[in-house]
């Protein structure tokens, strides 16, 4: 189904303001423009960024900046989805950061999921119905096909066994179809040991029944209805049980048994509104192992685009117990000696040196696809993806600040320390903020740094990469004593050739 209804006037009005935002390359907006003219609906849906860079031939910042700038300006609306890590079903679909949680059951295979920024939420951009609108703004009128496996699932997903989610769920599924109020359905089934399911994705509710070696010598009747919003088989017991399945646990709150053979499965709706009959059959072997996905802009690469922290600077997250990170890079710098410039020269003229050196750090974290957390006193606090990324910025900071140097009598003298590891993302001061033993380590390792220099931490050193990017400076490591940290820490001391 494609409602393709454009306003061409808004397409124009925001388009021209997206051109404006900032410098693009060459083609840019006539590509996105040609795009929502004549892309299918299905395309302008949860558009995935980095996908997005592949097909357009274009730099992946630049997609990415290319999406949070149209959202800004209302061309596109931004959605963070919770993925379920073994089944790929988007658990929840948000605009903001504020609902985000990382601990959750998934709706449709009923796993115990824990998930962080890096994987499994992920960030992608839908045309807005402002601009075009599109069959997926209504989920409603989408055909049950549409909404069971296009609608509530992430693209790109596969099984370690190179499988496609999209071929799987094809595979198992023996029933699919709405069902209105009062309406009834049935499937026939000829059942071997495995286990199968009778789920409705609408309200959220599932019935699991376990296939015994047991063969049924007539044929057996599995009577389902939905009653105030919940599955019930009334002529069978049910309990509670959880399930160890490959990697993940099953969370199943009504489990049944049923023989194996000639089985007719019934289900009718009694609710006052449309349900969903999705019965489905794993295969006897089936186990549940985190799933691999096409690359994607991920929550973690969100935040730690400068763009994004920008443009977006009133996003925070609510939830109390903060969202993981498994591995993120922080970079800390202070200027050694800012206390008696400030004294030489004056807090005016030291200030707007200050801004000056965090201006030209601040472009050179950009630059190398990190961002600015905060400034503390005359010292910033910046993420990156990585530990290469980071000690990039790194040296281009001292040859930046050099060449700043030049112009001023006043010289400044950078110092620098590097760290990666596990944090948790939270809102400090109304903010995004970043909290753990990582982030103080992060810290520590910049206070070892003397005028020029640049540490970096055996955890961020040891990165695939890194050496090769430090191969032609003076390497040195040693083992230090870090406030708040038990044992001997290994670093590793650059100082930068000119």
């Amino acid at each position: 189904m494609s409602i393709a209804v454009l306003n061409d006037q808004a397409l124009d009005n925001r388009l021209m303001q997206l051109e404006q935002a900032r410098q693009w390359s060459a083609r840019v907006i006539s590509r996105l423009e040609t795009m929502i003219r004549t892309a299918d609906d299905w395309t302008l849906f949860r558009i995935n960024p980095i996908q997005y860079a592949v097909e357009k031939s274009m730099v992946e910042n630049e997609a990415i900046d290319l999406f949070l700038y149209g959202t800004k300006v209302g061309l596109f609306e931004i959605e963070w989805h919770l993925v379920c890590a073994f089944c790929g079903h988007i658990v929840a679909s948000l605009r903001d950061l504020k609902n985000l949680h990382s601990h959750f059951v998934c709706d449709v295979c009923s796993v115990v999921n824990d998930i962080a920024l890096d994987d499994y939420i992920q960030v992608a951009f839908t045309i807005s119905p402002q601009v075009r609108e599109i069959s997926f703004h209504h989920p409603d009128s989408l055909s049950i096909e549409d909404y069971l496996l296009k609608y509530h699932w992430s693209r790109g997903a596969s099984f370690p066994n190179g499988q496609k989610l999209e071929d799987f769920a094809t595979v198992i599924t023996r029933l699919c179809i709405y069902l209105e109020p009062k309406e009834k359905t049935r499937v026939e089934l000829d059942l071997a040991p495995s286990i199968m399911a009778t789920k409705d994705i609408i309200n959220k509710t599932s019935l699991t029944f376990m296939v015994t070696g047991d063969t049924s010598t007539s044929s057996q009747t599995i009577p389902i209805k939905l009653i105030d919003g919940r599955f019930k088989a009334v002529d069978r017991t049910l309990i509670a049980m959880d399930i160890p399945s490959g990697e993940g646990l099953l969370k199943l709150d009504q489990v049944g048994q049923v023989e194996s053979g000639k089985t007719l499965v019934e289900v009718e709706n009694l609710s006052e509104k449309r349900c969903t009959a999705w019965v489905v059959v794993y295969p006897p072997d089936f186990q549940l192992y985190p799933l691999k996905f096409e690359p994607f802009l991920s929550g973690k690469r969100v935040l730690t685009t400068q763009t994004f922290r920008d443009l977006f600077r009133n996003e925070v997250i609510q939830t109390e117990e903060g969202i993981s990170v498994r591995d993120i890079t922080f970079m800390f710098t202070d200027l050694k000696g800012s206390t008696a410039m400030y004294d030489r020269i004056g807090d005016p003229k030291a200030y707007y040196l200050v801004r000056q050196h965090f201006d030209t750090l601040g472009r050179v974290i950009a630059r190398h696809s990190g961002a600015v957390v905060k400034t503390i006193g005359d010292g910033v606090h910046a993420t990156f993806m990585n530990p290469v990324d980071a000690v990039k910025a790194a040296i281009d900071m001292l040859e930046e600040i050099e060449t700043f140097n030049r112009t001023i009598s006043e010289k400044l003298i950078l110092k620098i320390g590097i760290h990666s590891g596990h944090s948790i993302v939270v809102t400090l001061n109304d903010r995004i903020d970043y909290f753990g033993q990582t982030v103080n380590i992060a810290s520590r390792v910049q206070w070892l740094a003397d005028a020029g220099e640049i540490f970096v931490s055996s955890d961020a050193y040891q990165f695939s990469g890194v050496a090769d990017v430090v191969a032609r400076h003076d390497v040195s490591s040693q083992r230090v004593e870090l406030k708040g940290v038990s044992e001997k820490f290994h670093v590793h001391k650059i100082a930068v050739r000119r």
